[in-house]
């Protein structure tokens, strides 16, 4: 087939999932020449996968490669290059690649291209760096308007949402040998490309390594990180993140004299003023008296809005200063540094901070997003036993409602991960359990992406909590731990679901076995009242005009939230729980 003199390449740019790397070797085939893509390249001179290079290098780490990825591909005439989706952003890759190039913008709609996400990640454990841990839908439209004034400058734009491969093919092909020669003989176009369209590119927020997700709150857009080690490196996190005031160290005492020397070295050694306020163990911190304590500290130092609070410890630390930080000098910067596992999955993401009532947990609080969340899998090798098991329950309970898979890793790993302590020698063990840290710091990010507060479906992340915190009241936050309660509660609402018809047995003793495989109780301590317990839920936040909402099952994965379920169902499953202890 005859190619336009002075033809070096054809180019297929675009928004991901357009088909670039579909197409690029059929057009190559049809013209004779040989393909490019350059993800592809990046990886095989990595020796990583892009997933791997965002965690380990940042988005700067990748652009660079992707740069010199593009000078590569520059260097070669009779290719069609397939690009990554923001290749096109950089104004030295389009002069490289418009420069003896035929430009061409693939283009979909967000629903063609969500679909091919769901068909070719199907099972996959890492998530696209771009869409990590927000809500996919969102995040595609939101990035596809950024980029569409650069995807614009392109010489020719075919959409791909139903067009047949061979349609698309000669489509491009067609143009090549009509209109290349008239645009590689413009000025005027390179120079446009050159430019850019007038306005600059959506800005790059290189939140650097280790990060496991995203969240895309509407109030805030934060990252969260996840690794072993991670607390030697807090400053340098800070640093990045403009965060540039003294540190206000609000930390569990336990905590403190287990993982805080890390922490408070890494910060002065980057040159940091930190003054350190140590908050006791347990639940009872959550209270009101603490948080006066806490302001008087602050006040003491002269605190101000520039300053950060920084959180250094489980649930507990998390609500009681990120309280703190929503309202005093009416919100300084907060950054969550959780060592316990419901901290890192569940109580550090998302803005709910709150502390607790005679009359309930909870009751008093705000929604407000830290400026980051790093959680240190490494810490997790000190903390004890009955904690450790505590913080699976939600662990297990996103399992429930949004990952069929993971429960399946659960049960078989169950050994591994409650034993984190081999992972200071044991290199797969720590990549295990860093990996089920992250893949639900990505369920709870996305969740609450979606729905910041609570308006909707976050209100789905409460599985097994509505009796779970009745338990947690009646016992004075104290007897049982709130991973224990939530267990119960899980058991209790998987009962509900199976008598309503919504589920069968067999999923309930699911629910039991793996929560037994963790070491969490099925039936609640000696003494329970079931009055009581019913009184405790009449006060919980989530009662709606007098009814109570429950979240229950229709299956794995699929979880509903009820008003209607008749008394004595709930009565049969408080019993279930507690009848038996």
């Amino acid at each position: 087939m005859t190619v336009p003199d002075g033809l070096k390449r054809v180019v297929l740019i675009g928004f991901s999932a357009t088909g670039k790397s579909v197409l690029a070797p059929f057009i190559a085939h049809q013209l004779g020449w040989t393909s490019i893509d350059l993800d592809v390249e990046i990886e095989r001179t990595a020796g990583r996968t892009i997933a791997q290079i965002f965690e380990s290098e940042g988005e700067s780490g990748f652009r660079a490669r992707e740069q010199q990825a593009v000078r590569d591909a520059a260097a070669r005439h009779g290719v069609v290059v397939a690009t990554g989706g923001g290749v096109w952003l950089n104004a030295d890759n389009r002069s490289l690649l418009a420069d003896g190039g035929f430009v061409v913008t693939l283009e979909a709609r967000s629903a063609s291209i969500l679909a091919r996400y769901a068909e070719t990640e199907q099972g996959a454990t890492e998530v696209r760096p771009m869409l990590a841990g927000a809500d996919p839908r969102r995040r595609v439209e939101t990035l596809k308007a950024a980029r569409q004034p650069f995807y614009a400058l392109s010489d020719l734009t075919v959409h791909t949402d139903e067009i047949e491969i061979s349609e698309a093919v000669d489509e491009i092909v067609s143009a090549v040998q009509r209109r290349a020669a008239a645009a590689l003989c413009s000025d005027a176009r390179l120079q446009e490309m050159r430019n850019g369209p007038g306005i600059d590119p959506p800005a790059m927020a290189d939140f650097g390594p280790d990060v496991g997700c995203v969240v895309e709150a509407g109030s805030a857009r934060y990252p969260v990180y996840c690794s072993w080690g991670l607390l030697e490196h807090c400053s340098d996190i800070l640093d990045r993140l403009g965060l540039r005031g003294r540190v206000f160290l609000i930390a569990d005492q336990a905590i403190i004299e287990s993982h805080g020397s890390t922490a408070l070295q890494s910060l002065q050694a980057g040159g940091r003023l930190v003054m350190p306020y140590a908050v006791p163990s347990g639940e009872a911190s959550k209270s009101l008296s603490s948080l006066e304590a806490l302001y008087g500290w602050l006040s003491s130092h002269r605190a101000e809005r520039r300053d950060i609070i920084f959180a250094l410890g489980g649930g507990v630390t998390t609500d009681l200063a990120g309280t703190v930080a929503a309202t005093y000098l009416r919100g300084m910067p907060l950054v969550h540094a959780p060592t316990t596992v419901l901290g890192m999955v569940d109580a550090a993401i998302g803005g709910k901070v709150a502390i607790d009532l005679p009359s309930g947990k909870n009751l008093v609080g705000a929604f407000y997003q830290p400026r980051a969340v790093l959680a240190d899998a490494a810490t997790l090798a000190t903390l004890p036993p009955r904690e450790l098991r505590s913080g699976f329950a939600e662990v297990i309970k996103h399992g429930f409602i949004r990952d069929e898979q993971m429960l399946e890793l659960l049960d078989e790993s169950a050994e591994s991960l409650l034993d984190p302590a081999a992972g200071a020698h044991d290199q797969d063990r720590r990549q295990l359990l860093v990996d089920v840290i992250t893949r639900n710091q990505a369920i709870k990010a996305a969740v609450v992406s979606a729905d910041e507060r609570e308006s909707d479906i976050r209100a789905i992340l409460n599985y097994g909590h509505t009796l779970g915190h009745a338990i947690e009241s009646v016992t004075g936050y104290s007897a049982v731990l709130h991973g224990e309660a939530v267990a119960m509660g899980m058991i209790a609402v998987a009962e509900m679901g199976c008598s309503l018809g919504l589920i069968d047995e067999a999923l309930v003793a699911r629910h039991r076995r793996l929560i037994e495989r963790f070491g969490l109780p099925t039936n609640g301590p000696p003494g329970l009242d079931r009055a009581d317990i019913v009184e405790a839920m009449s006060r919980d936040k989530k009662v709606v005009g007098g009814k109570q909402r429950w979240v229950l099952l229709e299956s794995v994965g699929n979880p509903v939230v009820r008003d209607d379920v008749p008394a004595d169902i709930v009565s049969e499953a408080i019993e279930a729980v507690i009848g038996a202890a």
